[in-house]
């Protein structure tokens, strides 16, 4: 499969991103003119309901199924495409998360080869996020973003992308795990706190300090309603726990558990200036803010596998590893799609949330090669590239 990869014409990105243009022409036109789109509909809406002064977490049927989950801060962010005419914004909305998921994976310091495996491997993933008008192609995007900051000594930066995707989906936060691995903690920490401010208030274009603090509090309580609903709705370690364990284990305790492991890592002090170690800690980022997500859906993967094709990069390719690996493409990424078995995914996949596991595995593998006292062999590690801005192309060889 990954020798596949290596031709030629698959190998070009002009090719691979006309494949990316072309699949999200597709679903804007297929989701604009025929299907439409509840997702659109509840985020196009919510500037309306915050500007008229209206519960941004209520139900409006006439609208809209469902409810709007996200801060307020997320109304204001992209007010520029709720302006425009509904299937305007809604046919432009798909192309501005491919295209920033495909930037973010082109400024990985990765070289071309490792690029364009991790388009190939994502490019069925992010579809299905896609045709769901999802948000998140972009937070794994802004993970990303947020690495590269890091790495370029920029915590001013790092700090706004985790801030900006904690105001679209509050997993987001997760990559704040980034900053104990980098210099300049403190102007990290205080670069939070600022652009939590900033990006908190920024509803105030539109909104009284009175209504929008109102607003926050209904979407806290939203956000506990949200979190504690029912146990077999998602796709995520907690359901797998629950099938396999017992449902009366309560999500506070899975996901403290799950912060406890993570934070496990952090004890190989002496490994923190490895980019290897550095690359499975952005691979853990992005995969444990799904699994760990009581509420993570089959569109919000595309985030995990993001955190997948990283590991890869740098995983030791054993037997082991390729097993997972492969069981990613067919669990993960395959199940949800057409050339699955219909009999295998309604009778397997979908009760026992087996789209998940391979995730959890990888993420498991990833904290054991963290906790290892010395980096794995690699069967074929690049080199650290020089990222010297979001703007700058890391050399592709």
């Amino acid at each position: 499969m990954i020798d596949f990869f290596k031709r030629p014409l698959f190998s070009d990105f002009r090719f691979i991103f006309a494949v990316y243009f072309v699949l999200t022409l597709f679903a804007s036109v297929r989701i604009v003119f025929w299907e439409g789109s509840n997702n659109y509909s509840i985020f196009y809406y919510s500037l309306e309901h915050l500007i008229n002064n209206q519960s941004l977490y209520s139900e409006y049927p006439a609208q809209y199924s469902d409810h709007y989950h996200y801060a307020p801060t997320f109304a204001a962010l992209f007010s520029p495409i709720f302006a425009l005419p509904y299937s305007l914004g809604l046919f432009l909305w798909h192309f501005l998360f491919t295209g920033v998921w495909v930037y973010a994976i082109y400024k990985l310091p990765l070289t071309h080869q490792q690029k364009v495996f991790a388009y190939w491997f994502g490019v069925q993933e992010l579809f299905t996020s896609l045709v769901n008008s999802q948000t998140n192609p972009m937070i794994a995007a802004l993970s990303v973003f947020a690495f590269l900051s890091f790495e370029k000594k920029q915590p001013f930066w790092a700090a706004f992308f985790i801030m900006l995707g904690f105001n679209v989906k509050i997993y987001s936060l997760v990559a704040a795990g980034l900053f104990i691995l980098y210099p300049q903690k403190i102007k990290f920490l205080a670069s939070m706190v600022l652009w939590a401010v900033v990006l908190a208030v920024l509803p105030l274009l539109f909104a009284t300090p009175a209504e929008l603090y109102h607003q926050y509090e209904l979407w806290v309580t939203q956000l506990m309603i949200k979190s504690d609903g029912d146990i077999w709705a998602n796709t995520s370690i907690h359901r797998l726990i629950h099938l396999a364990i017992s449902p009366t284990i309560p999500t506070a305790a899975i996901i403290g558990v799950g912060v406890a492991i993570f934070c496990t890592v952090y004890v190989r002090v002496g490994r923190y200036r490895e980019f290897t170690y550095q690359l499975l800690m952005l691979a853990s980022v992005l995969i444990f803010q799904v699994i760990f997500n009581p509420v993570a859906e089959s569109p919000t993967y595309i985030t995990a596998v993001t955190g997948v094709v990283i590991w890869w990069v740098v995983s030791p390719r054993t037997t082991l590893d390729r097993v997972l690996l492969i069981s990613c493409f067919v669990l993960t990424i395959l199940s949800p799609t057409d050339i699955f078995p219909p009999y295998l995914r309604k009778t397997f996949v979908l009760p026992y949330a087996l789209k998940a596991l391979p995730c959890v595995l990888i993420w498991f593998r990833i904290v054991w090669l963290m906790l290892l006292p010395a980096p794995p062999t690699v069967a074929s590690r690049s080199a650290k590239l020089q990222v010297s801005s979001l703007g700058t192309s890391p050399a592709e060889n």
